[in-house]
């Protein structure tokens, strides 16, 4: 059962020696290639042959191999003349051999063929029509054929559509007619003169199945017809893509049967979504019209949908696991539309559907763009630094710009049309090389996410997250020229950060851009080229004034040196600010699952907003409309890499209420100031302090559902308790925390930081997954209890309990639990 779909076996008894054939253990090699699986008309033969004993080797082939199944000769020698050349009399000779025993034993494999029909129908729902028609299974193996040509093809479907068409509409019912004259001019009794008394709906699966509508327009003229756009992915149980769908609103009510028109019945799945759809729009009776399908489709269809009636004048029963029919007839749409991909494309495909592991080894055949060879380096620059994995500056003194394609600019609108979507492997897309966790920015290739350039953009979604609304607004408004280039030249990093290691590491970051403050030298060659790229971070430096550090100040806890912290209270830093830039492979690889379940996730999750995240896999990038963050540094930046300088940082999750209004309901805004004076007294000590602060409000669930949930603790019965403190968040949103830190740490891995001395936070998910990505932390800060605001006692409480850190300050029990409650609502 392992044995690999595109497998052939040949026996070759003589090699090239001129040894004769062995026919009694060939029969055992061929009984023992079918045992192990070797598909039916895959096997060969060749050694020994030649005219004299070809009929007595065909002959005992077919006493074990049967005879419906093809049996491949290969003669070389045995068709040779003495001088060593073709002897077509020879060749002559085996054809008259061949043919007095007969090509085919068409009596005996008939009885075969009738045998294995009737055993597949035995096995099959009772619900599965198959047809029993000889013309039917001889126009089938014509569709097969892969020298039918399109326009055969198209006839002959059409053929075996209206053979198969009557048997499905056999049983509509009929009105009798009493105005039928014979040309004889006798009346036509009732009984015998009829008419259809039924409203059809013809629902072909685009687009293989729009070959199909014709014939049946022929058998019902006034038949509706309402297509169905919906394909299926690569995967063989991957969710069909639906594109199209004009149902009409008023409901299938209005017709006493909807026939579902798809050549080939794989898997199924898109067969299954399509009835489940039509049965949501009130389909009376639903019948799938098929050509060939797969006794494992069949069977789940008849499983999922008991009342639904199945015809197919064929079954295979083998699947790939892609989901391809084998031997099938090939993609139908491919060949009805005379768009069939090339023959190495065939190829490929057949690789790739073999094991990941073999008698050969371990073999991995999936897509990965990392493991590609890199590509040449696009640029030599003159005057121009590059930064190299080593840290080092490259200094390029020639010119050469031949590897970057000039950019294509997205038409006006006047000359094209909106698109919905776009799809690879097709005119138009030709995105801008991109090699996540290349050796340098050169290899790796910009971020190309503007409206601009349509073609070469390779990435999902827009710049600035959910702020591209505001933008929309103000082109729509005539606020915003959008052929403007905007100015950059001024806007480089007020301070040098990296390159690091972990910049060329793709399973490192894989959630923002680590050149994306870095435009102008890292990509210096693609602007050259007139591409707009715009940064997805800003560095830059700014005083930070805090109520907390003046009381510090008066208090003697800080001490003001003029160079971190003035006398005022003011402290200076310098600041990020950073704009999530996901790579998707690397997104789904943090979190266990595969690109395409995080892609359709991604896709339901938001209505459908980004279709590209489903037709274009080409793509790995996607600029999710979330919050960014922004990454205050206190100290010389240029040490923070340094794992012998001490550093102090804070991973702080936004809380607005608090944050900004000093609500006192938690700690956010007490720790949040705690760390920033621990951060300015580490800077004043030679160190660095860091807060890093995410756009994860209520932790990622967001204000109103926070609030939501504030009203939940103080109205539920017992009052505001802290051990119903996450069940109330859960019973509103479903889940008590959507910020996934296993996506955290990737900044700090762009500040190219190792190892963290003081931590200041309690939250266990935030430090497990710094720890997992390979950063080391000393010590872990827990908030003083002097700062927690009276009614934030459940918060602690409930976090300590569940596993936070509560160092030598929290301890909580059950009692401890269940004692912490929080004031009344008002």
């Amino acid at each position: 059962n392992n044995i690999p779909q595109n497998v052939s076996l040949l026996f070759d008894a003589s090699c090239g020696e001129g040894k004769e054939l062995d026919l009694a253990w060939l029969v055992k090699a061929v009984k023992a290639s079918i045992l192990s699986g070797i598909p039916s008309g895959r096997i060969g033969f060749a050694g020994g042959l030649k005219p004299s004993n070809i009929q007595q080797v065909v002959q005992d082939l077919r006493q074990v191999y049967g005879w419906t199944n093809g049996i491949w000769i290969d003669m070389e020698s045995g068709i040779r003349s003495v001088d060593d050349v073709f002897d077509v009399g020879k060749a002559w000779s085996v054809c008259a051999g061949i043919d007095e025993i007969g090509w085919d034993n068409y009596k005996k494999a008939n009885i075969e063929y009738q045998s294995l029909r009737a055993a597949q129908i035995e096995h099959l729902p009772k619900t599965v029509k198959i047809s029993n028609h000889a013309v039917l299974a001889h126009k089938l193996s014509l569709l097969r054929d892969r020298r039918t040509k399109p326009r055969d093809f198209r006839t002959i479907l059409k053929e075996i559509t209206f053979y198969l068409g009557y048997e499905v509409t056999k049983e509509l019912p009929l009105r009798q007619r009493h105005d039928c004259i014979a040309p004889n001019g006798i009346y036509v009794s009732a009984d015998k003169a009829v008419r259809l008394d039924a409203k059809v709906a013809l629902i072909p699966i685009l687009r293989a199945g729009f070959g199909m509508v014709e014939p049946m327009l022929d058998a019902l003229p006034n038949a509706a017809v309402h297509p169905i756009g919906m394909y299926k992915r690569g995967g063989a149980y991957d969710r069909p893509i639906e594109y199209y769908s004009r149902l009409p609103r008023s409901g299938g009510k209005d017709y006493d049967l909807a026939v579902i028109l798809d050549p080939v019945i794989a898997t199924s799945r898109t067969v299954h979504a399509v009835i489940s759809k039509l049965q949501q729009w009130g389909a009376r009776q639903i019948v799938v019209l098929g050509v060939l399908a797969s006794a494992d489709g069949l069977k789940t269809l008849a499983s999922d949908h008991p009342s639904v009636h199945i015809h197919v004048a064929q079954v295979d029963d083998r699947l790939t696991e892609q989901g391809e029919l084998l031997p099938g007839l090939g993609d139908p749409g491919d060949r009805i539309y005379s768009s069939a991909k090339l023959e190495s494309d065939f190829i490929t495909k057949a690789v790739q559907r073999l094991p990941s592991t073999s008698s050969l080894g371990t073999l991995d055949l999936g897509r990965n763009d990392n493991d590609l060879p890199p590509p040449p380096s696009p640029v030599r620059l003159e005057n121009i630094s590059s930064l190299n994995q080593n840290g080092n500056t490259t200094k390029y003194t020639e010119i050469v710009c031949t590897a970057i394609e000039p950019p294509s600019f997205t038409m006006d609108e006047r000359d094209s049309a909106t698109q919905l979507t776009t799809h690879d492997g097709g005119f138009g897309p030709s995105p801008a090389r991109m090699k996540w966790g290349a050796s340098s920015a050169d290899l790796r290739g910009p971020v190309i996410a503007t409206t601009r350039h349509g073609p070469q953009r390779n990435a999902i979604g827009a710049h600035a997250g959910g702020y591209s609304i505001y933008r929309a607004l103000a082109v729509a408004s005539g606020g915003l020229d959008t052929t403007r280039m905007p100015k950059l030249e001024l806007t480089t990093p007020a301070v040098r950060i990296g390159p690091h290691p972990s910049w060329f590491d793709p399973t490192k970051i894989v959630t923002m851009d680590p050149f994306g403050h870095d435009i102008q030298s890292s990509f210096h060659a693609w602007l050259k080229k007139g591409y707009d790229i715009r940064p997805t971070i800003a560095v830059t430096r700014a005083h930070v004034e805090l109520p907390e550090c003046k009381d510090a100040l008066r208090s003697g806890y800080l001490s003001a040196d003029d160079l971190i912290l003035a006398k005022s209270g003011t402290s200076v830093v310098t600041k990020a600010a950073i704009e999530p830039v996901w790579y998707l492979p690397g997104v789904a690889a943090r979190f266990g699952v595969s690109e395409r379940l995080l892609r359709d996730s991604l896709f339901a999750q938001t209505n459908s907003m980004y279709p590209e995240l489903i037709t274009r896999d080409d793509l790995k990038l996607f600029l999710p409309p979330i919050g960014g963050m922004t990454v205050y540094i206190w100290g010389d930046v240029s040490t923070i890499a340094d794992p012998n300088v001490e550093l102090t940082c804070r991973v702080h999750d936004e809380c607005n209420g608090s944050d900004v209004f000093f609500s006192d309901i938690c700690t956010c805004r007490p720790y949040l100031a705690h760390a920033v004076i621990e951060c300015i007294k580490c800077a004043q000590r030679g160190g660095n302090g860091i807060v890093i602060y995410f756009r994860k409000e209520g932790r990622a669930l967001g204000e109103v559902t926070k609030y939501l949930v504030y009203n939940m603790r103080k109205r539920q019965q017992g009052g505001d308790q802290a051990s119903e403190y996450f069940r109330c968040t859960e019973d509103v949103a479903g889940v008590k925390d959507t910020r996934f830190q296993a996506l955290m740490p990737d900044v700090l891995h762009w500040l190219g930081i190792t190892r963290i001395h003081k931590f200041i936070s309690m939250s266990d998910m935030k430090y497990d997954a710094i720890t997992q990505s390979g950063i080391e932390i000393l010590e872990r800060v827990e908030i003083p209890p002097e700062l927690i605001p009276a009614d934030a006692q459940v918060e602690i409480a409930a976090k300590v309990h569940v596993g936070y850190h509560g160092g030598t300050s929290y301890a909580v029990d059950e009692n401890k639990l269940s004692e912490t409650k929080g004031r009344e609502y008002y």
